[in-house]
């Protein structure tokens, strides 16, 4: 058997499709994705900022709380103030891809209100311990919780400009303007 073949004439091909020359361009296509222009704020930066307020806060309770116990244990206190923005930065990096971790620790960040509470308590105790005579309220325990200036208030009714707090401005002389092309 054989097959017989007819020979159709030459198609050219280049000039059905047009003599332009085509240029390929790098990247993705037009109306493919990544291509449309993003409107508004990055994403995440909403929730960034929102986990950096969140780890600000957590610090600064955690600071107070150090500053609390370090009156009773000064070691463990000035530890937990030195740690307290790298623990909770990292807290809050372990915590950021999960949202009700991230909830329990907005929770935990509310402390604020029970540091006030039990520093007035202790307050309290401490005010009782100096009325009955057991405790000085000068040491500098009594002046951060506010004792002395309610004992100073009490006892030197007076005496107006006392310093309650340790506080002591640095020594200062007269002041004296610097002068101009060396006079003085």
């Amino acid at each position: 058997m054989t097959d017989t073949v007819t020979e159709s004439p030459e198609i050219d091909w280049a000039a059905e499709l047009g003599s332009g020359t085509t240029e390929a361009a790098s990247g993705p296509l037009t109306g493919s994705r990544g291509t449309t222009p993003r409107r508004g704020r990055p994403r995440g930066s909403r929730s960034q900022k929102k986990l950096e307020a969140l780890q600000s806060r957590l610090s600064s309770e955690m600071f107070q709380a150090g500053t609390l116990i370090g009156f009773g244990v000064p070691t463990t206190g000035y530890y937990i103030c030195q740690e307290s923005n790298t623990f909770t930065a990292a807290v809050v990096q372990l915590a950021a891809k999960r949202p009700e971790w991230i909830e329990a620790l907005e929770h935990i960040a509310d402390i604020q209100p029970g540091l006030v509470i039990g520093r007035t308590v202790v307050g309290i105790g401490a005010s009782l311990a100096v009325d009955r005579g057991r405790a000085d309220p000068e040491k500098s325990f009594m002046k951060f919780l506010g004792v002395y200036a309610a004992y100073q208030a009490v006892h030197n009714p007076d005496l107006e400009g006392v310093d309650v707090h340790g506080y002591q401005p640095p020594p200062s002389g007269q002041f004296v303007p610097v002068g101009v092309n060396g006079n003085p």
